[in-house]
């Protein structure tokens, strides 16, 4: 029986189609692995330049869909499971699900009707048929449930999926509470791991009475002296995330307005890391990790100082937090979504999944 399945997507570590890539082999099945951020690059020599890229995108996208319909001929895979790639246009999608003849599905990760915003620091939607093109797959698994309602009145086959822990990159780690910053020779006890965002500033610029620690990308020049009260270094993935949120005694979860209340990564990462959590509130995330309990949310960034003052005076309030939360999400991993992806997709688990070492392969152009 084939048991095969194509991951689309980038695989730079932390990335979520990394995540499901792995969680798929924990299941059994043998997962090849399609670049498409690398083919991107390798479409052509001027590709690495951001600006040029932009200004190349038509003739680069159409590169990656033609590899991407040569690499799903040859595969063969039972299951196709792109993740967000905004390049593939519609007539690709028709015919590899016209030539392959199985399920084709995307996990979007972001907000699918936000349009295209000419700030590359924003979230888009990379193209205005989006929605066209979402109409193309066997299913699209998205991470809100009233994104998924009005995705379906927009005659897309859509699929609730929240995002999950991937125990590869959180996990509880058996350390010591307190988190030393070697660049900074200080201690942090506020972090927040993320790439800027307009709304996330003006939420974090918020905290006044303590000092925050930020890794990512685009934040504003002036944070980025490491003298200030919000102080910037370099961008972390993958475990190294996990790390600071496990040894940080409060992990910042800022949810951007494209979030909807919805849970975003975060919201699982840090406690399946063991950190504790501050986040603004939203019905979903309490939902999963209940307030004062698996967390501690603010309702407007007016509060946030005296929440991280009440976090910080009260290690039971930390320590209870920590446990709850690493437990709550351990139920809560990329295995139980890819599983839940197979079922409906009409695929069997193989009977031999578990720990086993099962055959990995990557295809690049």
């Amino acid at each position: 029986m084939n048991h095969r399945v194509l991951v689309i997507g980038s695989t730079d570590e932390g990335a979520l189609p990394v995540s499901y890539a792995r969680a798929f082999e924990r299941l059994g099945m043998e997962v090849v692995r399609f670049d498409s951020e690398r083919a991107l690059l390798q479409a052509s020599r001027f590709a690495g330049n951001r600006i040029l890229r932009r200004a190349m995108r038509s003739s680069l996208w159409n590169a990656v869909n033609r590899e991407a319909i040569k690499v799903a001929e040859r595969i063969r895979p039972a299951l196709i499971f792109a993740v967000k790639c905004s390049f593939l246009h519609p007539e690709t999608i028709r015919h590899i699900r016209k030539s392959v003849g199985v399920p084709f599905v995307n996990h979007y990760p972001d907000h699918p009707y936000i349009g295209i915003r000419w700030d590359p620091r924003e979230a888009s939607a990379l193209r205005r048929d989006l929605i066209e093109v979402m109409r193309q797959y066997s299913m699209v698994f998205m991470w809100e449930p009233s994104l998924v309602e009005r995705l379906r009145r927009d005659g897309v086959e859509a699929k609730y999926l929240p995002f999950a822990v991937d125990p590869e990159i959180s996990r509880p780690l058996d350390v010591g509470e307190g988190l030393h910053c070697d660049r900074c020779n200080l201690d942090h006890d506020v972090t927040f791991i993320a790439t800027y965002t307009r709304y996330r500033c003006a939420e974090v610029a918020a905290i006044r009475e303590h000092t925050v620690a930020i890794w990512g990308n685009n934040w504003p020049r002036q944070w980025r002296t490491l003298s200030g009260q919000h102080r910037v270094h370099a961008p972390v993935w993958g475990s190294a995330c996990g790390d600071i949120h496990a040894r940080a005694p409060v992990s910042l979860n800022v949810l951007n307005a494209e979030n909807l209340g919805g849970p975003n990564m975060r919201t699982f990462e840090v406690p399946g890391s063991g950190g504790v959590m501050l986040a603004r509130y939203s019905k979903a995330q309490d939902e999963f990790f209940p307030e004062n309990e698996a967390a501690v949310y603010y309702r407007s960034p007016a509060e946030l100082d005296d929440k991280i003052e009440l976090i910080l005076r009260d290690p039971e309030l930390r320590a209870r937090i920590r446990k709850n939360g690493s437990r709550l999400a351990a139920a809560q991993t990329y295995d139980v979504r890819a599983a839940q992806v197979l079922r409906d997709c009409g695929l069997q688990i193989p009977s031999s999944s578990g720990p086993s070492v099962v055959r990995r392969g990557s295809v690049t152009t």
